[in-house]
Order: structure tokens, then C-alpha cells, then sequence
């Protein structure tokens, strides 16, 4: 789990992008994309701070 955890961060890297790719106004796609990457950050540190810590290793 820990290591899921990490590569998140590449996963997200490459997919949030693409999702955002696909809309037709280049303005929302762009909207979309901070949008999705700040609710991702939210729920990593969420995930970081409570989850991580509660884990053996």
C-alpha cells in the first residue's frame, strides 16, 4: 500500500492531464486540471498524514 501511495504521484501526473485533455474549451480544460490537482493534493495529504502514519511496515 505504501508503494501504491507513492507512485500515485506518477499516475496522477499522467492521468489528470489527460482527462483535462479532453474537453473542447481549452479554458476548462485548464480549470479542470488545477482543479482535479488540487483535490488530489488534498486527498494525498489526507491519505499521507492518517493513513501512512497508521501503517507498519
Amino acid at each position: 500500500m505504501k508503494k501504491f501511495l507513492l507512485m500515485s504521484v506518477l499516475y496522477a501526473t499522467l492521468v489528470i492531464p489527460s482527462l483535462a485533455a479532453r474537453e473542447r474549451n481549452a479554458t476548462r480544460g485548464v480549470k479542470r486540471a488545477v482543479a482535479m490537482f488540487v483535490a488530489y493534493n488534498f486527498l494525498y495529504a489526507f491519505l499521507v498524514l492518517v493513513v501512512w502514519t497508521s501503517m507498519e511496515d
